[in-house]
């Protein structure tokens, strides 16, 4: 059985739901809470630890981010989004990120390990564009 197989495994038991599960070259991982479809990306250095933070992360949005709901609060009248509408989605999105994976590790704690392991590898990578940034430093 290949790592994606067994992946796909896992997060179908993670969940406790038959979700479909989609491999795709895509930047990053993502769940659509309508159709219950989890995408993972195919990149060349996914190991374990990696898979196992995306599965639980998105995961995390299958058990616990409502389909309709607090993104639905900030789009502007008529559909109009302004910057404001995308710095405030932006840090909502962050929270929301937080607060999934706050609940994902106490229901599953053995995968704190794994999410600080991949965490690591991924800040160690650069994934996040953080690197010599200030905390105080303004885009």
């Amino acid at each position: 059985m290949d790592i994606r197989t067994s992946k796909s495994i896992f997060a179908r038991l993670l969940a406790q739901e038959n979700l479909k599960l989609h491999h795709a070259k895509v930047q990053t991982a993502s769940f659509d809470t309508k159709s219950r479809t989890l995408t993972l990306p195919i990149w060349t250095d996914m190991d374990g630890d990696l898979y196992d933070l995306l599965c639980g992360h998105e995961v995390g949005h299958a058990l616990h981010t409502p389909a309709k709901g607090w993104h639905d609060a900030i789009c502007g009248e008529g559909g109009d989004i302004t910057k404001a509408d995308m710095i405030m989605k932006g840090f909502l999105n962050v929270l929301e990120d937080a607060r999934i994976e706050k609940k994902i590790k106490a229901k599953y704690p053995g995968l704190r390990a794994n999410f600080y392991r991949a965490y690591q590898g991924l800040y160690d990578r650069d994934f996040f564009q953080v690197k010599g940034k200030s905390v105080q430093e303004r885009a």
